[in-house]
């Protein structure tokens, strides 16, 4: 009987790995140490409890990580730029050591939205960690479907309702999750265990950023009940374990399904994971063809009694050669369309068809929204060393700096769109830039609004 499992959870952290899945509604999770073989200490963790299957999710904690959480306030640079200018000049984490990825989110205050600041979660990855830890998953041919920061998929581990913050102990840190509902708007590591007024000004930071209230409880992961007690009494609130708690949340979140926060798995593994697609339909095409064989052999070696059932034996292996053509003729075209996939994967990544802009807006615009006029700004993409060669023959990066200007019947309903926009992941950045109450009709008001949004095409 065939187990029921989703992906494997693998956290690769400073001197440790950790690897948790979900078999038949049970947790199965192992650790072991990493010693100087990489390969061969992937190898015995994944063999040291009952794992099923080859589809990873890779998390990375650690040194080799670093999370920031920024505030872009109304009217200055993008958050990317933000995020570019943090990192200049990091000795660890410049362009040069480690690849930058992040996540921006318009702040909230009560149930309006603010025409301005954006909730920024930015996270780096060294390079070369990135590097070594994608080859060993290539080499023992793990199909990797993400690799994240470990701090930011913890937030998957279980839901949450509404306004949230969490306290989860990894290891010698701490890290400080907020958020709302399933998105995560706030992270902070903090190298060692939290002392108690450092916890109340991270807190304070958190909602005031996020636009939240009073706060009623602090969940928390690996915190013994002597350090709740001592923070219960330093933040003024209810400190408990969390509803869901898991020795490992960071591998537990990593086997949840779920999107990534940010994604830093190489292009190249996106393609290795489209050609292992077209393998498996290679090895579907010679079975079918091994059955034809078989069915052949096995009609030839009869013996009719008679020249009409000879007949009729050969009509029907001619209808199953007939039929297997058709299924041999179908497997072949998708494995052409695979095929041409992969060049349109290079073509089509990070951003989106230019074709499809305008649909992806007006499929995403519900009957409360009435889009007025989108403004597209399009703009070559700088090419930062000047002595680059550009080959002619290669797309040329582009950013789509978009305006929509429209009316909608009430605040939620702008954020509604604005979010399902960013969902889509056609954009980089989505955010509402106006919004206001406005008379619209005897009688009838509504919200005018105009939200900018970023894609990046080629």
């Amino acid at each position: 009987m065939k187990r029921k499992s989703g992906n494997i959870g693998l956290v690769v952290a400073d001197g440790q790995l950790r690897a948790v899945q979900m078999v038949d509604g049970k947790v199965v999770a192992s650790a072991v140490s990493i010693d100087d073989n990489f390969k061969k200490s992937v190898r015995q963790l994944l063999s040291s409890a009952p794992f099923v299957g080859k589809q990873v999710r890779v998390g990375l904690e650690g040194k080799s990580v670093l999370i920031e959480s920024l505030t872009v306030p109304p009217g200055s640079k993008s958050a990317r730029a933000i995020c570019t200018d943090r990192l200049k000049g990091d000795p660890v984490f410049n362009a040069e050591k480690a690849t930058m990825g992040f996540s921006a989110e318009s702040a909230v205050s009560g149930t309006r939205a603010t025409p301005g600041p954006s909730l920024v979660v930015m996270a780096a990855i060294d390079k070369q960690r990135l590097t070594d830890v994608v080859a060993v998953c290539r080499e023992m041919q793990l199909d990797v479907e993400a690799v994240e920061c470990g701090t930011l998929s913890a937030w998957r581990a279980w839901p949450g309702e509404g306004l949230h913050v969490r306290l989860i102990r990894s290891g010698d840190g701490d890290m400080i999750l907020a958020g709302r509902d399933e998105k995560l708007l706030f992270a902070r590591i903090v190298p060692s265990p939290v002392s108690g007024p450092e916890l109340k000004a991270t807190i304070s930071r958190a909602l005031g950023a996020i636009g939240g209230s009073d706060l009623d409880v602090l969940e928390t992961v690996s915190v013994d009940e002597d350090d709740r007690k001592v923070y219960a009494e330093s933040i003024g609130i209810r400190v408990d374990v969390a509803p869901a708690a898991c020795d490992d949340c960071i591998g537990l979140g990593l086997a949840t399904d779920g999107r990534a926060l940010v994604d830093f798995t190489p292009p190249e593994e996106r393609v290795m994971r489209q050609k292992r697609k077209v393998r498996k339909y290679g090895v579907t095409m010679t079975a079918a063809a091994a059955l034809i064989v078989v069915l052949a052999g096995v009609t030839g070696s009869r013996k009719a009694g008679d020249l009409e059932t000879k007949k009729s034996d050969l009509q029907n292996q001619l209808t199953i050669l007939a039929v297997a053509k058709v299924e041999l003729a179908n497997l072949q075209a998708e494995l052409d369309k695979e095929k041409a996939n992969e060049k349109v994967i290079n073509l089509a990544y990070p951003g989106h068809r230019m074709s499809t802009l305008f649909s992806i807006i007006a499929n995403h615009a519900a009957g409360s929204i009435m889009i007025e006029s989108i403004h597209i700004a399009d703009e070559e993409k700088a090419i930062l060393d000047k002595d680059a060669v550009v080959d002619p023959n290669e797309p040329v990066a582009r950013n789509l700096d978009v305006r929509i200007h429209g009316i909608a019947a009430d605040n939620l309903a702008v954020r509604k769109f604005a979010d399902d926009l960013l969902v889509t992941q056609a954009f980089s950045n989505v955010q509402v830039e106006a919004s206001e109450r406005v008379l619209i009709g005897v009688g009838t008001e509504g919200e005018r609004f105009r939200i900018y949004a970023r894609a990046e095409t080629r």
